[in-house]
């Protein structure tokens, strides 16, 4: 495993155990719930484990999201979005085109008053 690969899996680890702790869970009662073992659970956060397409299916079907909203938030540096950007970026989601257009001049404008 390449040292970009070993820090991506961490940064997903990170991520699946933010999730987790946004949905109340423990890391046992999280295990409990998606049928796996504590220990692969732990090592997955961890960034240990590169997890089986049935892991991240049991994970996202635990927390309620797609298995792609289980890397949504990991962009190529490896940093992990903040959970106020997410919550934007799923807002936007949910808007037509031309409101996309709207709340990105609204955006725009209001970094721009912190510059």
């Amino acid at each position: 495993m390449t040292p970009d690969e070993a820090e991506q899996l961490k940064s997903f680890g990170k991520r699946i155990a933010s999730l987790r702790k946004q949905k109340g869970y423990s890391q046992e009662e999280f295990a409990e719930a998606t049928g796996k073992m504590i220990n692969t659970i732990s090592n997955i956060e961890r960034g240990l484990t590169d997890p089986k397409f049935t892991t991240l299916n049991a994970i996202a079907s635990t927390l309620q999201v797609n298995v792609a909203d289980l890397f949504y938030d990991i962009p190529a540096t490896g940093q992990i979005l903040s959970s106020d950007t997410i919550k934007i970026i799923n807002l936007t989601e949910t808007l037509t085109p031309r409101l996309k257009q709207v709340a990105l001049k609204q955006l725009t404008a209001l970094s721009e008053l912190t510059d």
